[in-house]
């Protein structure tokens, strides 16, 4: 409840969170009064002295009514306008972490993050709408019981025996469904792996049924049921600790009707205010009862997000918005000195390194290898994706380190393999639109694709125009370095002898360096140096290959 609390507070302030919590007593209020009022007039039938007030409490009635009416209506208003600022606020800052947090913070927690806006805010969203109906139920019960003890102080003390121990029995059993909540959780998250990968790998899975079958057979199935069964049963807990309660509420109200009156000889008409007063207790207790288990699987909820704003927050990459960009004049040299890198998942993991580069304005550099020898890695430690674990990098002969990252990422305009085509470009203040058109022409899109306010007409192209037009999209972004990953792979015998022989000489004429990974080992020729990635370890090609090959 106080994480709940904690996120509700700052979007409400102080004072408004004081108005709801008036709002909230005045609510339980109205309620209150209205028995404390029924319970009166009731006793005042019995006593046969209800008629000459029949006109006063006919008043008080329709003024509680019409108080009720107004307190309840703008209470209600008040928590729609507040689960949904807490709603999109809560997903704005999810979204705003992630853009602040480092690449592998974000990659390492996909399922988390996914996890957390659609199904934790949601869960929050619900239960922001009940903590003030909670409350008032609560200031509800706390003054019925106040009222009780006015009526009968014997009675009240055998109320509260009864309640405590039904709040202990609720105590107890609460701990096992916590533990079926949070594991809920848990699988959720499995639920929202497969999901993923069934939409990430729709592909593959389309060419291959049998793998889709396997996901949905092996992983969502068996999740399903892990989570009927585990969610049946926390739901079970909360409605036998709810019948636990109302079964303990019954047993009183008919033991002081059959009992307690007799034996204490408490007048009739106190006995039907107190009974009139406690079952209005009983209704404020379920109220708080059927609400429980949204609030604790808010608190469960609440915990993860904050525990996923932890995560993100505590990076050791400064992530800010750069201060200032490199234009591709400035640019001098990139300067790599003994840099490794090893991955964390096991003791055995991959490493690069020790890793030896020197980058020069205006060059263009090819680098290839087998699968897995650690191309990518290199290139992403390079990028300031990931952090070098020891090593150097220095621009220009500046130190790159935790306060200049942000500004030397800004270096790079990049095309990777898994690339993202955005629907809006990210174009620069000079933006040039005869430049874009000359890139069209250059890379044979025109008529394909128009550019209207920064946003394309489509991005529904072949896989080889898209990648053509990503590249448009980095060049269009004016950056010193343009990096680019097995970019030719997808294009068609044609195009790929036009962008080694014609676009790479086109573009280093514009002042752009390129740094290239590529298995065409029949265009190495076209790069001022050749690197292999053997097993981590990069080594320079002295002799890159200097005929052309003809490819057929």
């Amino acid at each position: 409840m106080r994480r709940i609390f904690k996120m509700v507070v700052p979007l409400m302030g102080v004072g408004g969170m004081l108005k709801y919590i008036i709002l909230g007593i005045l609510s339980g209020g109205c309620s209150f009064f209205f028995i404390k009022s029924v319970t009166k007039a009731v006793g005042l039938m019995m006593s046969g002295t209800f008629e000459a007030q029949r006109a006063t409490y006919a008043a008080v009635f329709a003024g509680i009514i019409v108080l009720f009416v107004i307190v309840r209506k703008t209470l209600a208003i008040a928590i729609i306008r507040l689960s949904q600022t807490l709603f999109w606020n809560l997903r704005k800052e999810v979204l705003a972490l992630i853009l602040k947090a480092d690449y592998r913070q974000v990659a390492d927690r996909r399922v988390e993050v996914h996890a957390a806006i659609v199904s934790d805010v949601n869960v929050l969203t619900n239960a922001s709408m009940s903590i003030i109906e909670f409350s008032t139920a609560m200031v509800l019960a706390t003054a019925s019981l106040i009222y009780l003890a006015s009526i009968s102080v014997i009675l009240f003390l055998i109320t509260l025996a009864v309640a405590l121990s039904g709040a202990f029995i609720y105590h107890y059993n609460s701990r096992k469904n916590n533990q079926y909540f949070e594991n809920g959780r848990k699988l959720e998250n499995s639920f929202l792996e497969s999901l993923n990968q069934v939409l990430d790998g729709f592909k593959e899975i389309y060419m291959e049924p049998a793998r889709g079958q396997y996901i949905y057979n092996e992983k969502v199935s068996r999740v399903s049921k892990d989570a009927w069964h585990n969610n049946t049963q926390a739901f079970t807990g909360f409605l036998n600790n709810q019948i636990t309660g109302q079964v303990l509420f019954y047993t009183l109200v008919s033991s002081i009707v059959t009992l307690f009156c007799f034996l204490l000889h408490i007048p009739t008409a106190q006995t039907v205010s107190f009974i009139f007063t406690l079952l209005y207790l009983l209704s404020a207790t379920e109220t708080i009862m059927v609400l429980l288990p949204g609030l604790m699987r808010a608190r469960i909820a609440g915990n993860h997000l904050m525990d996923l704003r932890q995560e993100l927050t505590s990076t050791d990459l400064n992530s800010r918005m750069p201060e200032k960009y490199m234009s591709r004049e400035q640019f001098e040299q990139i300067t790599i000195a003994d840099l490794r890198y090893r991955y964390k998942a096991a003791e055995s993991g991959f490493s690069i390194g020790p890793v030896n580069l020197e980058f020069r304005k205006g060059e263009t550099i090819f680098i290839y290898g087998g699968n897995g020898s650690g191309k990518t890695t290199f290139v992403h430690a390079v990028l300031g994706l990931i952090l070098p674990d020891t090593g150097t990098i220095r621009l220009n002969d500046d130190l790159v380190g935790h306060s200049n990252y942000p500004e030397y990422r800004t270096l790079f305009a990049v095309v990777f393999s898994d690339f993202y085509l955005f629907s809006e470009l990210c174009l620069p203040d000079n933006f040039n639109e005869q430049k874009w058109m000359y890139y069209l022409q250059l890379f044979e899109l025109e008529g394909k694709v128009t550019l209207e306010n920064g946003r394309l007409s489509t991005t529904a192209l072949s896989m080889g125009q898209r990648k053509r037009l990503a590249l448009i999209a980095a060049l269009l972004e004016e950056k010193p370095i343009l990096v680019i990953d097995e970019w030719a792979a997808d294009q068609d015998p044609y195009f790929r002898r036009k962008f080694y022989t014609e676009i790479i000489p086109l573009l280093k004429g514009e002042g752009i360096s390129i740094i290239a990974i590529t298995h065409d080992d029949r265009y190495y020729h076209c790069a001022d140096k050749l690197y292999k990635m053997d097993y981590g370890h990069l080594l320079e090609e002295f002799s890159p290959v200097h005929e052309t090959r003809i490819e057929s």
